[in-house]
């Protein structure tokens, strides 16, 4: 053959055809030991094989993590050291409180013993404050930061230059000039807008500030890099924030933005805190090198007497690329398996696995009264078609879909048989399972479960419910489009 069609002498076509050949066989063996993803395994050879040349080089300029490789290890070992550190430092009351709380926790002790087993996640007594959207969570915030003693501990996604972000900005300037020790993370892709600004202010005010991954170029940072997607505060070891939030004024509907945001995040006070701060800490170590102990100053002596007259138990877990499993996926998917009567879902970002997919049809098909609440418009045109390709497979199977048509649902929650929940930072795809950094809290609750409950009700309002038989009937190309997606999805998302 004459090697893509130039007159090359016969000899030279045969040599550049052996080297195609080569690195063809190379790349798919690369692509079938790397990928672990049987979604992505066939999209990358799909690439690969139908795009001569061209395929192998995105492959290897896009389909490599080459960050992963090489910092991985390290925050391995961090997280290892900082992990001892703080067994060593806690004392594990899981066993008791199970035993305590035998007959409302029995049909959740195998989820319990899993979070625990996958991630050294222990069970502890919490108080709870649900916070709808950030007209709800930014007074409360703010309340907490200017009423912190000792230190101020930040892990933010996205932290925008606009009113809320200034206004928190010069909260933790305050406090740093009062001596309480700022620390923040932030994501360098996400919170770039803030680089030259905000986090030199903050920095050249005493605050300690960093970003947890350094991205050097931007424009391919969008799929190259992890991310740091967790949305966290700790204050003085003892107050603690997780949820969907971040730092911006769209979150806020006392500011006009033009969109309404409906999303949902938490504050927890109790001994629950020290394990958002362990998980904090192992960041901090990993994106700088001062170091920090994990002493008194970490775990306050009053986190460890419960005398919280109105206390749930939790748990939180953790995700990221440095957890040899999908930690975060496999602790939605075991909270859905145990759900017996209904189970409400809220995920801006729903293009699931099949374990996801399964245990969904399965928990419809005993029965449960499944649910399933996303934005009617997402702010991703690719994202939002891929989720509707699974519609039809759900709806068949009797999940109900409802499309938020108020303005963008951006809430990670779900709440099962009014009786545990989880609140945090995680999506429903393979970036939220495998590549982002993320965290949830887990509530074993019944007013927490009712609150959450009782909001997803409302939004129901504010949603249109979609059918089975209409759905079907759409038309041929839009259905085609929705099957080519998620396909697009897998090869571009990192």
């Amino acid at each position: 053959m004459n090697f893509l069609a130039f007159n090359l002498p016969p000899i030279l076509d045969y040599i550049l055809g052996a080297v195609y050949v080569f690195a063809l066989v190379y790349t798919i063996i690369k692509i079938l030991l790397d990928t672990h993803s049987t979604s992505k395994t066939l999209s990358y050879l799909l690439v690969v094989i139908a795009l001569p040349i061209i395929g192998i080089l995105f492959y290897f300029s896009f389909g490599i993590n080459y960050r992963h490789h090489k910092s991985n290890q390290k925050t391995i070992d961090i997280y290892h050291r900082v992990t001892n550190e703080y067994l060593a430092n806690v004392e594990d009351h899981t066993d008791k409180l199970i035993d305590e709380n035998k007959e409302f926790l029995q049909p959740y002790t195998s989820l319990i013993s899993f979070v625990r087993n996958l991630n050294k996640e222990s069970l502890s007594s919490n108080q709870f404050k649900l916070l709808i959207n950030g007209e709800e969570k930014f007074p409360e915030m703010l309340a907490v930061l200017n009423a912190a003693k000792k230190h101020i501990h930040m892990e933010y996604y996205a932290w925008e230059n606009d009113v809320r972000g200034k206004q928190i900005k010069e909260v933790l300037l305050k406090k740093a000039k009062e001596g309480v020790s700022v620390r923040i993370m932030y994501d360098a892709y996400a919170s770039r807008k803030i680089k030259h600004n905000i986090v030199k202010e903050l920095h050249n005010g005493g605050v300690e500030i960093h970003p947890v991954i350094k991205v050097k170029m931007a424009q391919l940072a969008n799929r190259m890099n992890h991310r740091d997607h967790r949305k966290i505060i700790i204050v003085d070891g003892s107050i603690g924030f997780v949820g969907g939030i971040n730092l911006s004024d769209r979150y806020d509907n006392s500011i006009d933005t033009g969109l309404f945001w409906r999303d949902t995040h938490m504050k927890i006070t109790g001994p629950g805190v020290v394990n958002i701060q362990r998980h904090w800490v192992i960041n901090w170590h990993a994106c700088q090198n001062n170091r920090i102990a994990f002493d008194e100053n970490l775990m306050p002596d009053s986190l460890k007497k419960d005398d919280t007259k109105i206390a749930e138990l939790s748990q939180i877990m953790v995700g990221g690329p440095i957890y040899p499993m999908s930690t975060i996926m496999l602790t939605y998917a075991k909270m859905f398996s145990l759900a017996q009567k209904k189970l409400y879902i809220t995920n801006p970002y729903f293009i699931p696995n099949e374990t996801i997919l399964d245990v969904l049809k399965q928990a419809a098909k005993s029965g449960v009264d499944v649910r399933l609440m996303m934005p009617e418009k997402s702010d991703s045109a690719v994202v939002g078609a891929a989720a509707k390709f699974y519609y039809e497979e759900l709806l068949h199977a009797g999940v109900k879909i409802f499309m938020y048509k108020k303005g963008f649902v951006h809430a990670k929650t779900a709440v099962a048989d009014g009786a545990v929940s989880i609140v945090g930072s995680a999506n429903m795809d393979i970036r939220s399972f495998d590549l982002n950094f993320e965290i949830f809290s887990i509530v074993y609750g019944e007013k927490l479960a009712s609150e959450l409950e009782q909001a997803y009700l409302n939004d129901l309002k504010e949603c249109v419910e979609l059918d089975y038989e209409t759905w079907i009937k759409g038309s041929t190309f839009k259905r085609l489009t929705y099957a080519v997606c998620p396909l697009g999805f897998f090869i571009f998302i990192g």
